[in-house]
């Protein structure tokens, strides 16, 4: 980091209070150099690779979309629509979910014990020999996948749950297969979620 925060003449202050303004500017430049540090998301993320990732409570109990939600891209932070959100009651046992708005749609899908997510690919996570749900119950050492379709994305993504802590806290591998933000060009006229046919 390579900012500089002049200081203007020191003559004529008195020496504590250029003490104070030596250790605010340097507060202002520590600051400022993490903010420039600060990695923000891709447009998309990058497919095929193993990332691990922390949920810190579920949202549920004492978490927010900060502490319990994976964000796998700017698209899906911008509009603040998790990929993945770890939710649950305090004292139950979490639970995974992909639609937490009322316009999304997504299901979710378990493979069981024993099945390392690099020996999994796109076809496999729609496969219909998996159980589908909206939300599912964490297991440890269990591999699950999700199928999402938000405004303006989808994606395909795959995770393993290496530990559940006392805490609440939840460490998982993931790997992304499928991520596509698309623009709507064309869409039949009068949609609404509420209305039945004539």
């Amino acid at each position: 980091c390579f900012y500089s925060l002049p200081i203007s003449s020191q003559e004529g202050r008195p020496p504590a209070l250029l003490k104070k303004m030596k250790v605010f500017s340097l507060v202002v430049l520590m600051a400022l150099c993490s903010l420039t540090m600060a990695q923000s998301l891709p447009l998309v993320p990058t497919l095929y690779k193993l990332q691990n990732f922390t949920f810190a409570a579920p949202y549920s109990c004492g978490g927010s979309y900060q502490r319990s939600a994976l964000f796998l891209s700017s698209q899906s932070e911008s509009v603040n629509s998790p990929d993945l959100l770890l939710n649950g009651a305090c004292g139950s046992t979490p639970y995974f979910q992909v639609a937490t708005s009322g316009s999304d749609l997504g299901y979710l899908e378990v493979f069981g014990s024993n099945v390392p997510l690099d020996t999994l690919d796109a076809d496999s996570l729609q496969s219909p020999q998996n159980y589908f749900s909206a939300n599912l119950a964490i297991q440890v050492g269990h591999t699950y996948g999700a199928t999402g379709t938000k405004q303006g994305f989808r994606y395909m993504l795959g995770w393993t749950v290496n530990s559940m802590n006392p805490n609440g806290s939840v460490d998982i591998t993931y790997a992304v297969y499928l991520y596509e933000v698309a623009k709507i060009s064309a869409q039949s006229a009068g949609f609404n979620w509420l209305t039945k046919p004539q």
